[in-house]
């Protein structure tokens, strides 16, 4: 059974920004092969304007507020509770959920290690998207970062055997590079592209850390942007650079790369020179 502390007269719309309309809710899927289809409550923590398909429990942590969501009203279904709350101390029983869907949350917060801690504790399997650092680092770097990742805190990305990594995100570290191989290519990388135009030409996957787990995970929150030659671990440039040569491979985004290519012919001297060829930038 799930008990919490659920906003009061949430089947009104009597709330500023909060919209209540079933019609009107774009709902967020996984693909077909990915959903929850029999996992029930599942719980949605930070929906936004967006909340997940079939979702039984909402928690937001200021539902008046919209500044996180574009300005966008608060959307919650009808079939859904809404419930004030914070991901990082979330107000239900351990075990409560058997589905916690988490999306472009957690590179919010202050303390991701607890936010993780709380959601694995709450539910028994789950779906957590956030920016990916390519995406992340690319906005940041020449200054067309939109507003809403002003407040974005942590370079979110993913290793081996179910770890999700936190480093964090400030001025500072949106400028480091790693000393190895992969570092050094991102860093020219961006340098020869205009990264606020060419990020429309790489895929989603490209652009976003995608991580499902079941039972739990691994977190590992760094202070600092680490230096895999100097720190023996896995630094999160080689992550970048492989989503960028898989988006240089792909088939169904040909006409994109290929004005990506032409708009920035500079970028074919960067993967030459590290000895990459793809089947668009080569």
């Amino acid at each position: 059974m799930v008990e919490a502390r659920v906003l009061p007269g949430h089947r009104q719309a009597g709330i500023q920004g909060l919209e209540r309309l079933e019609e009107h809710v774009h709902m967020k899927r996984l693909p077909f092969w990915r959903r929850p289809y029999f996992e029930r409550p599942i719980l949605d923590i930070g929906a936004g304007h967006n909340p997940f398909n079939n979702v039984t429990h909402v928690v937001e942590i200021d539902p008046t507020q919209g500044h996180q969501r574009g300005g966008n009203r608060l959307v919650v279904p009808e079939s859904a509770k809404l419930i004030v709350g914070n991901v990082t101390a979330l107000p239900f029983q351990s075990g409560s959920f058997d589905y916690v869907y988490a999306s472009h949350v957690l590179e919010h917060v202050e303390s991701p290690g607890s936010a993780c801690r709380e959601i694995m504790r709450v539910g028994r399997s789950g779906y957590i998207e956030t920016p990916s650092p390519f995406l992340e680092q690319g906005l940041s770097l020449r200054g067309s970062e939109p507003p809403e990742n002003w407040f974005h805190r942590w370079f979110v990305f993913t290793l081996p055997a179910d770890v999700l990594v936190f480093e964090p995100k400030t001025p500072e570290t949106v400028s480091q590079f790693c000393s190895c191989p992969d570092g050094q290519f991102m860093r020219e990388f961006y340098a020869g592209v205009e990264f606020g135009e060419s990020q429309h030409c790489f895929r989603r996957k490209a652009k976003t850390t995608i991580f499902y787990w079941r039972s739990a995970f691994r977190v590992e929150v760094r202070e600092r942007t680490v230096d895999c030659q100097k720190d023996g671990l896995v630094c999160r440039f080689t992550g970048m650079k492989k989503a960028l040569l898989a988006n240089c491979n792909d088939l169904f985004r040909a006409p994109r790369l290929l004005r990506f290519r032409k708009t920035f012919p500079g970028c074919k001297e960067v993967f030459r020179k590290y000895g990459f060829r793809t089947v668009f930038v080569r």
